[in-house]
């Protein structure tokens, strides 16, 4: 049924009864039409500046990790030098650089590293691992390595002082045996020489001996003891070869014979306990320079 609207007996409007229906329908897709739209660019705005926000972090992030790895690389080739001229010298002097810790490692985004270079680029992927694998090992260097040379200080002072019973053959007991077994004591301007029975042939192969040594510029001088090794080769093992010739019949000899021996075992010590230790310096210097090669590695990538 159609409906007319007058006014003043003048037509306004004549139309159908369902015509609001679809006037309002009209107006809520155009509502709905312009709010997607709306949402649409504000989302995809959002997404722009997230995408900006991500990139801007992940170059700060890779930033901040190059520069603090910039801060321990000097540090860690003067410990390498360092542990280098140890090893060569081996006079219990070591320099150590506090420079060198990754506590910064706590306050990176290793995810945003990866991120910066891609999850899906192999390589860079397997330089970034090799290089976190070998920054985290340097966590406890310092400690580490501290620990090593305190311990093998006090091993090696442990055995020193055994070694040192070497003066007594050089000089206490020897002269102890002069003046229990010589026959006669010749003073000669001020140097006292012994004279043993001729029959006593272990004093006379053991003055002998000790003559020889001091008369060695290789093993001492006027400084004192210069080569421990050479010590150990021509003075303390010819010394039990001498002595034990008379074992069991000379008490002297068996007393000579045991220390000598003991100050050889103590010399042996001390050469193995610097053997093991020098390795594990070695293994320190192999860590550090394993860090600087992934560093260097890294810093080259895109």
């Amino acid at each position: 049924m159609q409906l007319t609207i007058s006014l003043h007996h003048i037509k306004i409007f004549d139309f159908e009864p369902n015509w609001f229906d679809w006037l309002t329908l009209s107006l809520i897709i155009a509502s709905i039409l312009s709010a997607y739209l709306i949402s649409e660019s504000v989302y995809k705005r959002e997404q722009k500046n997230i995408k900006k926000e991500n990139q801007e972090l992940e170059n700060s992030e890779n930033l901040l990790l190059k520069n603090n790895l910039l801060s321990i690389q000097k540090p860690i080739e003067k410990q390498i030098k360092s542990l280098e001229e140890y090893m060569q010298k081996k006079d219990f002097r070591l320099s150590f650089y506090s420079d060198i810790q990754v506590n910064f490692l706590q306050f990176i985004s290793v995810k945003d590293i990866y991120k910066k270079y891609g999850f899906d680029n192999t390589e860079n992927t397997k330089t970034i691992n090799s290089l976190m694998t070998n920054l985290y090992s340097l966590y406890d260097f310092r400690d580490s390595l501290r620990s090593e040379v305190r311990t093998y200080i006090k091993k090696y002072n442990y055995h020193e002082q055994k070694f040192y019973k070497y003066r007594g053959l050089l000089y206490t007991k020897y002269f102890e045996l002069c003046n229990l077994r010589a026959e006669n004591i010749i003073n000669e301007s001020g140097i006292k020489k012994f004279s043993f029975n001729p029959n006593d042939k272990f004093m006379a192969e053991y003055t002998q001996l000790r003559f020889k040594t001091f008369n060695d510029n290789e093993i001492i001088d006027n400084n004192g003891l210069k080569n421990r090794n050479l010590l150990a080769e021509r003075f303390v093992k010819p010394l039990i070869d001498i002595s034990a010739k008379y074992i069991p019949e000379d008490y002297n000899a068996i007393e000579t014979n045991d220390i000598a021996n003991q100050v050889l075992s103590a010399f042996d010590d001390m050469e193995y306990v610097t053997s093991k230790h020098m390795n594990a310096i070695k293994g320190h210097i192999e860590s550090l320079e394993s860090v600087s090669s992934k560093i260097k590695k890294f810093e080259e990538l895109d």
